[in-house]
């Protein structure tokens, strides 16, 4: 295998990795509320872009909720929230919007996740293009405060 080969083998796992990796596995609890905010992390993952074709793998892979962070029309072919809403439903997946705009985070984005955790107690999957601003909103939703 040459060098380049290697480097994209290298790029594929640690891609794979790091889309199924659970954020939870960077906090250490020191208090109480932390421990209860772990173990919401605990059942949360996050990832890139979904297609509606994916809900059924979620959903077989235990997944129950389904978060989506991302705004309407952000790219062309990517589906809107009403399809991926009526498809999760379809398969009994609760389903939240939580659009997140590429420009950062509202006070209502942390207010609307925390909502949507508080009402979920199974396994919760967050999305948005490439996963980092369902992280980034998951963070600021179970770092307790407002």
């Amino acid at each position: 295998m040459n060098h380049k080969a290697a480097l994209i083998a290298l790029a594929v796992v640690v891609g794979v990795g790091l889309y199924w990796a659970k954020p939870s596995s960077v906090f250490i609890n020191s208090t109480m509320e932390e421990s209860r905010m772990n173990d919401v992390r605990a059942r949360v993952s996050v990832g890139p872009q979904i297609q509606l074709d994916d809900l059924a793998v979620l959903k077989a892979q235990g997944i129950e909720v389904v978060i989506n962070n991302r705004p309407d029309g952000e790219v062309l072919d990517q589906p809107s929230h009403e399809a991926m809403a009526a498809a999760s439903a379809a398969l009994g997946l609760s389903y939240y919007f939580i659009p997140v705009s590429p420009r950062g985070l509202t006070q209502d984005n942390v207010d609307d996740m925390r909502a949507a955790l508080a009402a979920s107690s199974g396994p919760v999957f967050a999305y948005c293009r490439s996963g980092n601003r369902s992280g980034i909103l998951l963070q600021a939703a179970t770092q307790g405060g407002s």
